[in-house]
């Protein structure tokens, strides 16, 4: 593998909904959404002349705005296919405002602002190593500055080594107005105003969508479940829990090959939330997003350094002929089962047989699985081996 691509990226940033928590209040949003387009040094000349070109189109002497889009989907499906034949790829954070609890420091507007920024931002300087992020201005001018501060006071500063950050009028900034188009899209869909399938034309530009707070809620009548389904239960809680707290303990580690793990985990956290729990990914598609994020590994890395390293870690990650997925059910745990019976039985046999061979012609005194040297090994071999 080799270390994360020193290409420099530019990240512009903007949002959909209201900082306000109390969703009680009439006009408030349930949601609010970051939206970070990423679009590399090398194609954003480029790349801004054909957002023009689109924003020309679309809102002759104004600019991309999904409030000015509205209810109207054909019109806002039209927009994102054209959006969609542009180059970048974009990062999304949906915050539920319905599971902040009203009375936390979060009511406070700029607290609020601040520290949901703050997730989007580490995420962003844990995954890139050399950035550019240009951001649609909010508040004033002091506050923009305080709110700087506030990142590199909070953030280690190992991650700003190689990063700026600008707050500027989104009126000269194309790609600012394209993360207004998607962070209002992706709000409008989480609400429920609009089918899930119009984020469709984005999905192959989709680093991932994020959700704040994590959450697992238990199934009304978790007791009166039969087992089954309350394994099942349990099965996807402790998938979500073990691999939210891998990215906890490791996200700041300084290894390269943590940092990749991390990252293939909030990927495959990201499908089972977002997309499909029960799909399985093929490996190749871990690899072409660590690929996104700078990682250049093959396929057979990816398996043995960063899909079972991440299982020694204790992440749990069911595995079959169509790939891999956080497990969503007692039957993913046994897919997984019988994928290693499939695999390391016959290995175990076939070892067996030769050791036996080996013992018998030597009348004992040859044993090629020695307990003194292969101790873990000899356990999985005949029972005069333990």
């Amino acid at each position: 593998m080799t270390l994360p691509s020193s290409t420099a990226r530019y990240v512009f940033v903007d949002e959909s909904g209201d900082p306000e928590i109390d969703i009680t209040k009439q006009g408030v949003s349930e949601y609010f959404v970051l939206s970070a387009v990423i679009v590399d040094q090398n194609k954003l000349q480029a790349q801004v002349a054909r957002c023009r070109s689109i924003i020309d189109r679309y809102f002759p002497k104004g600019q991309i705005k999904s409030s000015k889009i509205g209810g109207n989907l054909s019109r806002r499906r039209q927009i994102l296919d054209e959006v969609s034949e542009l180059s970048f790829k974009h990062y999304s954070q949906v915050i539920d405002k319905s599971l902040i609890l009203t009375e936390s420091g979060l009511r406070f507007r700029r607290s609020f602002v601040k520290f949901i920024n703050r997730i989007l931002y580490e995420n962003l300087l844990e995954s890139f190593s050399d950035i550019r992020v240009i951001a649609d201005q909010h508040g004033t001018s002091e506050f923009m500055l305080s709110f700087a501060d506030y990142l590199r006071r909070r953030l280690p500063q190992r991650l700003f080594e190689r990063s700026t950050f600008d707050f500027v009028n989104s009126d000269d900034y194309p790609f600012i107005q394209v993360a207004d188009l998607i962070a209002g899209t992706i709000n409008r869909c989480y609400a429920g105003v609009d089918p899930m399938d119009v984020l469709e034309p984005l999905r192959m530009h989709t680093i991932i969508i994020d959700e704040w707070p994590p959450r697992f809620p238990e199934p009304l009548g978790y007791e009166q479940l039969e087992d089954l389904k309350r394994f099942d239960y349990l099965v996807r809680q402790h998938a979500i829990e073990k691999a939210n707290g891998f990215i906890e303990e490791l996200s700041l580690s300084e290894d390269t090959y943590e940092h990749a793990r991390v990252a293939a985990v909030r990927y495959l956290l990201y499908h089972f939330r977002s997309i499909n729990p029960e799909e399985y990914l093929p490996t190749i598609r871990v690899r072409d997003h660590l690929a996104n994020l700078g990682f250049y590994m093959s396929e057979r890395t990816v398996r043995q350094n960063v899909i079972a390293k991440l299982r020694d870690h204790s992440v749990f990650i069911a595995s079959g002929p169509k790939g891999i997925k956080l497990p969503y059910s007692v039957t993913d745990l046994r897919s997984f089962v019988t994928t290693v019976n499939s695999q390391v039985v016959p290995y175990l046999h076939r070892l067996e047989l030769c050791r036996r061979h080996f013992l018998m012609v030597t009348n004992g005194d040859l044993d090629i699985v020695d307990p003194q040297e292969f101790p873990d090994l000899a356990k999985y071999v005949s029972g005069d081996a333990k």
